[in-house]
């Protein structure tokens, strides 16, 4: 029987469309089968090839196939695209969700935290101690020291670092710079400013006659002063209050942690008579109004009170002792809770 060579052809052409078909099927099947394997963390050097990431990955019991990985990785045009970086891998983990983590560049993202109510100094000896981040800033040991070099190398339109630090936790892959992040954390510290500012009362309100403060860089400098006297977040409110009203009033703020400020990287912990009478900008002791600059790394909470004050008359507070404040409205009220509280009288 003989069948006539373009059927033979056409029969020919079905075969082989047939196996095509099957092989990519199995092909497609295949880069979706889950590899069983240790649930590990993959560090892909930047610059390197396919080729190596291919062969890191078949020593690591991820690819059991380096000719299929790389067939699969040309067909879905991200040979060139793998990046650099850290690497979660689960288990188990199929040959394409390898590829799309390393092309999308899923990395590893490792929390730091910048705490607030610390100065920029304390913060950057702090982020030294970071082992995830790339240090390139100096070893900083004086507030001028920080000021110089950042004001150079963030290129920051201000007069002082001081305070322009976003604190949070701030998620990074393995191998950022400090100089990256901090870039970062003071953006976000400008939007959070932009937003707060936003937040106060309105020009031809009642409201907006208690403010002491005219400016987003006042808005900043008073946060940090409420973040350093205390932590109770009921008391903020207040405590911007009393601030407000001495600043309305031209009364001198008196407030201890800008004395603090003032005394530097020498401060043993004990504010002493002759501490109060140093002659600086920042001894609200010796000189009405805000200090020059921000004293510390506000939270949120103390921007939004330095715009919010809470309602009351009160001109002074002192320190309970047990993390809150008691606040009077008079000199005598405040003698009394200083012997209260204080002195234990």
């Amino acid at each position: 029987m003989h069948f006539p060579m373009r059927q033979v052809a056409v029969w020919m052409g079905l075969v082989l469309v047939a196996f095509g078909a099957i092989g990519y099927l199995s092909f497609q099947a295949w880069a979706d089968r889950e590899v069983g394997h240790s649930a590990q963390i993959i560090e892909i050097e930047p610059g390197a090839s396919l080729s190596s990431i291919t062969s890191t990955l078949v020593t690591r019991g991820v690819v059991r196939d380096p000719r299929l990985f790389k067939l699969l990785a040309s067909w879905e045009s991200v040979d060139t695209r793998l990046k650099a970086g850290e690497y979660e891998l689960s288990n188990p983990t199929s040959p394409r969700q390898v590829l799309t983590k390393l092309s999308s560049g899923q990395v590893m993202l490792h929390p730091v935290r910048l705490r607030e109510g610390i100065t920029v100094l304390m913060m950057l000896q702090e982020l030294k101690e970071v082992p995830h981040i790339q240090h390139t800033l100096s070893d900083f040991t004086s507030y001028a020291q920080v000021h110089a070099e950042l004001a150079g190398k963030l290129a920051l339109p201000i007069k002082s670092a001081e305070g322009y630090f976003f604190p949070d936790t701030y998620f990074v892959r393995r191998g950022l710079t400090d100089v990256e992040l901090l870039r970062r954390a003071h953006q976000v510290m400008q939007d959070k400013l932009a937003q707060v500012w936003a937040m106060r009362p309105a020009a031809n309100s009642s409201a907006a006659s208690s403010l002491g403060i005219n400016s987003i860089e006042e808005l900043l400098v008073l946060a940090s002063i409420i973040e350093k006297e205390t932590g109770v977040d009921e008391d903020r409110g207040q405590i911007s209050q009393v601030f407000h009203k001495r600043l309305r009033r031209n009364m001198r703020l008196q407030t201890d942690p800008t004395v603090i400020y003032a005394i530097g990287e020498t401060f043993d912990g004990d504010i002493r008579r002759k501490d109060l009478r140093i002659d600086s900008p920042y001894n609200t002791y010796r000189y009405v109004g805000l200090p020059p600059t921000p004293i510390a790394l506000p939270s949120y909470q103390s921007l939004v009170a330095a715009v919010q004050p809470a309602p009351g008359e009160f001109l002074y507070f002192v320190a309970r002792g047990d993390g809150s404040s008691q606040f009077s409205e008079t000199l005598a009220q405040h003698n009394a809770a200083v012997r209260r509280y204080q002195l234990g009288q």
